[in-house]
């Protein structure tokens, strides 16, 4: 069976962060400790306090 192929040209992005990069905090760039289940964007404690979100 072939592979769906779109016919606009537009190519498919993947909706988590590269491999690598999914544990890389958006801002700092700092590993995470543990890995990060949740799609990119992700944010270490530091920067995300400093945004103002609640920590999840």
């Amino acid at each position: 069976m072939p592979k769906s192929v779109s016919k606009t040209g537009k190519k498919d992005r993947p909706k988590t962060a590269v491999k690598g990069k999914r544990y890389l905090c958006a801002i700092c760039r700092k590993r995470s400790p543990k890995p990060v289940k949740t799609p990119a964007p992700w944010y270490c404690p530091k920067c995300l306090a400093a945004r103002g979100e609640p920590i999840p």
